[in-house]
């Protein structure tokens, strides 16, 4: 990372939220409510919880490695060759993820707002404008996450609006589904919340990286907050049957609002907010692939890679799905697996063993 490029704890904190959330709002909620039912506000609860489990295993790796990337300290705590493979797994594992938020962004757009434009056409799309923005660099993707806030702001008021068609009866009975779908229902949001790992190559441009507790923490229950009023809302508006049956529930929720036959078709103002939080999310991960690739080849400058990197990751979103079902469905029942056990659990949590039984070896 560029030594000159630094963000503030406020900024950290946006980034982190805008790292996870565009995505879960579009699919999110129908995912996990086909799944927990009319408990899935349970799951969002149970996820944040877990979440910060994870938030709190990254930043002890941030702490006990103050200045360094995900990359470096993982070499450091298993030795070149083993931290080479593991980071090479961890920039896989970014391409793949970009890909799938620039098909799922690319699906979006096809499907909800312009049909008759090819997919292909918002993949590469939006896959120039964020190299644009990483050969721009960190710090500019951090600052332009700012209007991110402000979008956001206006989207939880037009959210709240939308909540006079609430029916609260449509969340009862608690636990009717049953501790297991439950249980098996935390398991998408956690996916998400886990993405909070990838801040692990961002840390060094921290202003006080003694702060990251308090960045994770409070990022993880922002988003959390988010996912369960998103999650209840579609309960409390469509009911669990229908509201799991759609593909973007909360862009239907407000597209419902209609105040006085004046105040209406405020989708759109959803939609600005999702396509510029999509794009700012693409050139998060996209940025962190390249940071990591210009790590395993050694290379001083990482901007001369960003525009091959582009290419795989474009090609790969052509390639991984058939179509915004498949992609559901994957999302759904490969996705948090192969996420959560692998990279944003797994991998944390071998290095943090690592490194604790080196550090007793050390003191003793």
């Amino acid at each position: 990372m560029p030594e000159k490029e630094i963000i503030d704890d406020k900024q950290a904190v946006l980034l982190i939220i805008n790292m996870i959330l565009p995505t879960a709002l579009l699919s999110l909620p129908a995912i996990t409510i086909s799944i927990a039912k009319r408990d899935a506000w349970i799951s969002a609860v149970l996820a944040t919880g877990m979440g910060l489990i994870i938030g709190r295993l990254v930043s002890s790796l941030v702490m006990n490695f103050p200045g360094k990337t995900f990359y470096e300290f993982s070499e450091e705590i298993l030795g070149r060759f083993f931290g080479k493979i593991v980071g090479i797994f961890f920039i896989w594992w970014l391409i793949h993820t970009c890909s799938e938020i620039v098909r799922e962004y690319g699906e979006f757009l096809s499907t909800a707002i312009m049909p008759d434009t090819p997919i292909t056409v918002f993949l590469v799309v939006s896959a120039i404008i964020s190299a644009y923005a990483v050969k721009s660099g960190f710090e500019v993707l951090a600052r332009f996450n700012l209007l991110f806030a402000v979008l956001m702001g206006v989207f939880v008021l037009v959210f709240a609006i939308s909540f006079m068609n609430v029916k609260f009866a449509r969340l009862l009975p608690m636990f009717d589904t049953g501790m297991a779908d439950i249980l098996k229902g935390t398991l998408v949001p956690l996916s998400w919340m886990g993405e909070v790992v990838v801040f692990s190559v961002f840390s060094p441009v921290l202003k006080n990286c003694r702060s990251v507790v308090r960045i994770t923490d409070m990022s993880i229950l922002l988003v959390g907050l988010h996912f369960f009023i998103g999650i209840a809302g579609v309960l409390m508006i469509f009911g669990p049957e229908v509201g799991s049956a759609m593909m973007y529930p909360v862009f239907n929720q407000v597209r419902m609002i209609s105040l006085a036959n004046f105040i209406e078709r405020l989708d759109y103002i959803i939609f600005m907010s999702w396509v510029i939080g999509g794009f700012i999310k693409i050139g998060i991960f996209y940025f962190a692939a390249v940071i990591g690739v210009s790590w395993m080849f050694g290379l001083s400058d990482y901007r001369p890679i960003v525009f091959p990197v582009g290419i795989i990751i474009v090609a790969l979103s052509v390639l991984i799905h058939e179509g915004i079902v498949n992609q559901l469905d994957f999302l759904k029942n490969t996705w948090p697996f192969y996420s959560i056990i692998v990279f944003e659990a797994g991998i944390p949590l071998l290095l943090w063993l690592v490194s604790q039984i080196k550090n007793r070896r050390h003191s003793a």
